[in-house]
């Protein structure tokens, strides 16, 4: 029995690892497929390294599929790989009809994927799989041979016999495309030439295509080595040559555009010999440089990184959040026993070892939290593909433009952010960006813009998505409000609470629904979302002009540090990273405006909460005590409290049990005397001041 439970656990763990790898290539192989797409779509040719990247996923993607048995995966990527083959070789373009399939096939491999393990699942998509191999093979059941002809260019014939049959295939296309060709010798020192070519080879690619490179051992020194790349590029020769930093000698020209008027670099070699190349063969993937024979191939894996699962580091970030809390508590007792006569030299050393347990810690604990942020670039990209299949499918031109990509997120906040983007991008896109004609109409250009701006402010991140489109219609909100019995129609809303009511569910203002957009279940969806990760949304809109959408996030939800305060006998803890500063209260400086209690905060109206009052605690009214300025983004709010207790590391644990879910109540944190707080939902405080209009900009 516990054999077997030890094979299934290994089986299980094989079959993790499998789709965790998997989902890498074909996350690649989507990124590189729509940098084709959009190149193609743009009337460019394709980028024969974006085509090479492709074909390099497809036969790993193979290759690691049917070493784990998923046979209908690796079959469906080696068609994948026979058509990159032939668009590399030049034998095929990829049409319409071929993105679609490589879309297609990308798409259900996903599916396959979040299925592994489930037969019954797996089988439905195995017909799948099926059907769209069948539809590959009779689009590719017609391959167009190249025609054979002979090369213009002043190469050794013995250069152009060592050409494998891709690099002959670029050299063509290059001179059909009417790019120079020259022959760069590099010598670089032994002990160093790794880095030394690879230099060269990215100055090169910048400019053009390295088509091939040979070692060369003509003409160098016993501690030298040679290289010959063979290079095409639109620029002249003397502009190559300043670009490497290379002497004339070193450059060959083999051939020149016909309408080149730059004489020829002269040059002190003519490539190497038949013998000096002899059987050596290059391939495309490895950037040209021969690779040793398949016996000598290392198993060493060249990745420094380690994949290791999001629960994993969740366990660990738990862990270091109990240290912390015993920090806490080690400190009162070194603290008390520092105070005692009778024992104060031991309270002093014990102290001592506290500090320095403390630093520790906090570095254990910043080095786990820096594990856990990823760039919401992993977010963005899904978006872009998002956007790019509404547009094939709505034929629609709306550009995305994404900024602030490299900004920093925990992992489960990313994750769990992915749909309420999807939401919000998809309602921009169906029903806030005019159709073309009607854009132009309005003075507007055709072409539609999205954009996602992020960026980090403090300890939150704010992510704005804008459109350039109609803007929200505030009339036919309140109208659809009134039918859904959400308001009166004496009701009287500013034009922020009306825009708010966008956030009920069920409540649309589309005239019909479609498979994107307008059946009510978006943006209460993203409301919730995003509540439930400590954030808040707050929307903006000019008739005409378009729309704002901005989501406001902590950037962890993990170890926070908290104020504790205090209201009567009661304790709460306030995350630290929500506090912009902490002011005792003069009664003499209360104000109210429509029965609201405000502070005037150096010229600024700041609008007032008693917590006392927020959770009917009780208590005194007499306006003393202490205001907690809390901010989230642009909107403040000041907490009236009784005391300040000090600050102290927390762990927001949920309330399990019985207990209904509280407005304003994040969860609760355990103390270092043994006792439990709650702690403050401070996003949700702020955004009901923000939904009642208290707040101004």
């Amino acid at each position: 029995m516990a054999a077997r439970r030890k094979r299934r656990t290994a089986a299980d763990k094989a079959q993790a690892e499998f789709v965790s790898e998997a989902e890498e290539i074909l996350e690649r192989m989507r990124n590189d497929f729509g940098a084709l797409a959009e190149a193609m779509g743009n009337g460019q040719v394709a980028d024969p390294e974006t085509v090479n990247s492709l074909f390099r996923s497809a036969h790993s993607l193979k290759g690691l599929s049917g070493m784990f048995g998923q046979e209908a995966m690796s079959e469906l990527a080696h068609h994948l790989e026979d058509i990159l083959d032939r668009l590399r070789m030049g034998r095929a373009t990829l049409d319409p009809e071929g993105l679609a399939l490589f879309d297609e096939s990308v798409t259900v491999s996903i599916a396959a994927l979040e299925k592994v393990g489930d037969d019954d699942a797996s089988a439905a998509l195995v017909e799948s799989i099926a059907d769209i191999i069948g539809r590959i093979e009779q689009w590719n059941e017609a391959p167009t041979e190249v025609e054979a002809q002979g090369f213009a260019v002043d190469l050794p014939e013995s250069m152009l016999r060592a050409l494998t049959e891709y690099e002959e295939h670029r050299l063509r296309a290059n001179i059909e495309q009417g790019r120079g060709i020259y022959l760069v010798d590099a010598t670089f020192e032994i002990a160093a030439f790794e880095e030394g070519l690879q230099e060269v080879q990215s100055a090169i690619r910048e400019v053009g295509e390295v088509l091939s490179t040979l070692p060369s051992p003509s003409g160098a020194l016993a501690s030298e080595i040679r290289f010959s790349l063979l290079t095409a590029t639109e620029l002249g020769p003397a502009a190559v040559l300043q670009r490497l930093e290379l002497g004339d000698d070193a450059m060959t020209v083999a051939r020149l555009p016909d309408d080149h008027v730059d004489s020829p670099v002269p040059s002190a070699s003519t490539g190497p010999s038949a013998d000096e190349v002899g059987t050596q063969e290059t391939a495309a993937e490895t950037g040209g440089v021969a690779t040793p024979a398949a016996a000598d191939e290392t198993l060493k894996s060249i990745s420094d990184t380690v994949r290791v699962d999001i629960r994993k580091l969740d366990e660990l970030m738990n862990l270091v959040g109990e240290l912390a809390v015993q920090r806490g508590a080690l400190n009162q007792i070194a603290t008390r026993l520092a105070q005692d006569p009778a024992t104060s030299r031991v309270g002093q050393e014990l102290v001592k070892v506290q500090k320095t347990l403390e630093r520790k810690l906090q570095e254990l604990q910043s080095s786990v939290l820096d594990v856990r942020m990823v760039p919401l670039r992993q977010v963005f990209d899904k978006l872009t593909r998002v956007v790019r299949r509404l547009r094939l499918d709505q034929q629609k031109e709306v550009r995305l433009d994404v900024r602030g990509a490299d900004t920093e997120l925990d992992k489960l906040i990313v994750e769990e952010l992915v749909d309420p983007l999807m939401h919000v991008v998809r309602n921009a896109f169906d029903h806030a960006i005019e159709p073309a004609d009607e854009r132009e109409a309005a003075g507007k250009s055709a072409e539609g813009c999205i954009q996602i701006v992020a960026s980090q402010r403090g300890n939150d991140v704010l992510i704005s998505v804008t459109d350039d489109g109609r803007g929200i219609d505030v009339e036919k909100v309140r109208e659809r409000a009134i039918a859904a019995g959400l308001v009166t129609d004496s009701t009287e809303l500013t034009r922020k609470e009306t825009l708010d009511l966008i956030f009920h569910p069920g409540l649309s203002t589309c005239d019909e629904v479609t498979e994107t957009s307008g059946r009510g279940v978006g943006m209460d969806v993203v409301r919730a979302n995003i509540g439930a990760l400590g954030g808040m949304v707050d929307v903006a809109s000019e008739p005409g002009v378009g729309s704002t959408i901005t989501i406001v996030l902590p950037i962890t939800l993990a170890i926070i540090q908290a104020l504790l305060v205090g209201v009567g006998s009661h304790r709460f803890a306030i995350p630290l990273n929500s506090i912009r500063e902490t002011l005792l209260l003069e009664p003499e400086h209360l104000q109210r405006t429509e029965g609201r209690e405000m502070l005037n905060l150096r010229g600024e109206a700041l609008p007032l909460r008693r917590l006392s009052e927020e959770f009917q605690l009780g208590g005194p009214t007499d306006g003393k005590g202490y205001v907690v300025v809390l901010a989230v983004g642009d909107a403040r709010l000041g907490l009236i409290v009784d005391a300040l207790n000090g600050q102290q590391d927390t762990v927001i644990k949920a309330i399990q049990g019985p207990v209904a879910a509280v407005r304003g109540i994040a969860g609760a944190t355990e103390m270092g005397d043994g006792g439990a707080v709650l702690v403050l939902d401070v996003s949700a405080l702020v955004e009901d001041v923000v939904r009642k209009g208290e707040f101004r900009d």
